[in-house]
């Protein structure tokens, strides 16, 4: 089947598409080869007979997802004023990976998935009303990976993963030749600096933004070179904005503050996310409160969560205790940090709004934050994407006080996320696997090991409460579900299982280094009790994402050796959960 899907343009115009029919109808009828394809694609044998006009049109606007051209037409026109968010980066990935994303996502489609039928209606708008994934195709397939990524069509979606490899390989081709002038960096030598050309301050100053992209050092929230020889640097330099992103997205807090300084913009956006989503993503916190003195953008209740700023995160309700609209306008989406296809797509729900708030808010330790929302009544089990609970944000980033209240307002340390399907300890021996011994993580392990012991007798006991709650209400207590929840009981879920399975062993040396204890990529450990883990109990009770692995997460894994092991450049420092291992 040919890539034939064509993009969009930012600001799409409908008489440019009208010629563009009118192209391939006559380019078809000249017997054009590609032309040819394209309309096969579609039409099958049925072109043969006749091809006019409007089965041009209908070619068109089957490449871009819709049923008819006038569907298409309609689109268009709403789509005059606003335009597609700009890609995130994909760092070098090449376009087969995305392909196999693809196969893996037709297989989960044609199997009826329930997930991935609901990224079929997100994102191709003629599936929109789709009740039944098995007759998509490997073209719908492409589609979804394209849009959920930040591309209009899957044949931009290669376009642009060639163009990242090429730029890839141009960026290291330029560091390679400053690789003298990088050492005088280092070395303080301003004189030699004051020769550079704009362009070579431009990629060096790039270059300083990123822990080991100069060679022989090791970059982290120091400064780490002379100021005085980042002072000319900067003094050449035509652009701070990008070095600004890239120091936020690597903890390089000294340089961001100089940066900032220096008059690089706060609210700039590289590659789709400003240098305040890139600190948050990564949860870089020191990062993320030196940037909020410069102010929060985007402005939207998750970044206000993230920054600890409870006054902001309260202005986001109204009297009644509705979320604003305005405050939900920008939203998280992990393929902006990480380049594969992140979550089922994002629903308008305030609940999920609320959640994606809550779980930043626990990743960068803003325990006031954390015990607003849950004195709101949301769920502490709350995972609005990846299938990661504040918990598991938490225990990531080693913030104690809020494990702490977390699990004392009943967060459920045996939920397991969709990547590493890896509970509460399991993330604790990954993420902490170079500082087994350290207090914070011993007091982490008993936090989450005296959880742990208390599960049977919270079940056991939400068992009789519910039971005796339905008889109250006068239904029958035999049906009463199997893990003892009655729909009206306002508390954590906390699902009965068979057994406990820990993600436990010895740090294993990747390429890139410690990625964790016995978690070995592509295997995962078995399944909970019950053939569906989801439960729908209490606040934010369609949230509790702690589903069964899906095909999503299964595709996932076909990055993880790639990236977490440091295969391309620009993620070497990086992991697919936002983290290196300690």
């Amino acid at each position: 089947m040919s890539d034939r899907h064509s993009g969009l343009p930012p600001h799409p115009n409908l008489e440019y598409y009208r010629k563009q029919a009118k192209h391939l109808q006559h380019t078809y009828e000249t017997g054009d080869a590609a032309a040819q394809a394209r309309v096969a694609d579609v039409l099958g044998d049925r072109a043969a007979e006749r091809f006019l006009l409007s089965d041009a049109q209908f070619v068109l606007a089957q490449e871009h997802g819709f049923g008819t051209w006038a569907e298409f037409r309609a689109h268009i026109q709403s789509q005059r004023t606003t335009g597609d968010r700009p890609v995130s980066r994909l760092s070098g990935i090449a376009p087969g990976t995305y392909a196999s994303l693809a196969d893996t996502l037709l297989t989960d489609l044609r199997h009826n998935d329930p997930g991935t039928l609901q990224r079929l209606r997100a994102y191709v708008p003629r599936c929109a009303a789709a009740t039944d994934g098995s007759t998509a195709e490997l073209r719908d397939a492409r589609l979804i990976i394209a849009r959920e990524l930040g591309f209009p069509t899957w044949r931009d979606l290669v376009s642009g993963a060639e163009k990242s490899r090429r730029d890839l390989d141009e960026r290291k081709e330029k560091q390679r030749r400053l690789r003298p002038q990088a050492e005088a960096l280092l070395a303080g030598d301003t004189g030699r600096l004051a020769q550079l050309t704009a362009e070579q301050a431009d990629t060096l100053l790039q270059m300083l933004a990123r822990p080991q992209a100069i060679p022989g050092a090791e970059l982290g929230a120091e400064l780490g070179v002379p100021r005085a020889a980042v002072d000319v640097l900067i003094g050449k330099a035509t652009n701070l904005d990008l070095p600004l992103t890239w120091a936020a997205a690597s903890n390089r807090v000294e340089y961001v503050r100089l940066l900032l300084g220096a008059g690089a913009d706060p609210g700039t956006r590289t590659a789709g996310t400003t240098p305040l989503e890139n600190a948050i993503y990564h949860g870089h916190t020191q990062v993320v409160d030196l940037l909020a003195e410069h102010g929060i953008v985007p402005q939207a209740l998750w970044t206000y969560a993230a920054c600890g700023r409870l006054d902001l995160v309260r202005a986001c309700f109204d009297a009644d205790g509705r979320l604003r609209p305005d405050t939900a306008r920008s939203r998280p989406n992990p393929a902006d940090f990480f380049p594969i296809p992140p979550r089922i797509p994002a629903t308008s729900d305030p609940e999920e709004i609320m959640a994606e708030a809550f779980v930043h808010a626990c990743q960068h330790g803003r325990t006031e934050v954390v015990r607003w929302f849950l004195d709101r009544g949301l769920n502490p089990d709350v995972a609005p994407y990846l299938g990661r609970t504040g918990l598991h944000w938490a225990i990531m980033y080693r913030q104690l006080d809020v494990v702490r209240l977390l699990l004392e307002r009943g967060a459920d340390p045996s939920i397991r996320d969709e990547l590493l399907q890896a509970d509460a300890d399991g993330w604790l021996h990954v993420y902490s696997a170079t500082s087994w011994h350290d207090p914070v993580t011993q007091q982490l392990r008993q936090l989450i090991e005296s959880r742990r012991a208390e599960l049977p007798l919270l079940v056991a006991s939400r068992r009789r409460l519910a039971h005796a709650q339905q008889v109250a209400d006068g239904g029958d207590a035999d049906r009463v579900g199997e893990r003892g929840q009655a729909r009206g009981v306002n508390a954590p879920a906390l699902p009965v299982q068979g057994h406990v399975d820990h993600v436990r062993g010895q740090p294993h040396e990747g390429a890139g280094g410690k990625i964790g204890a016995g978690l070995r990529l592509g295997e995962h450990p078995p399944a909970q009790a019950g053939p569906d883990r989801d439960v729908e109990v209490g606040a934010g009770r369609n949230l509790v994402d702690n589903r069964r692995r899906t095909g999503h997460a299964v595709a996932a894994e076909q990055l993880k050796l790639q990236v977490v092991l440091g295969v391309e450049d620009d993620h070497r420092h990086r992991c697919p959960l936002g983290r290196a291992p300690a």
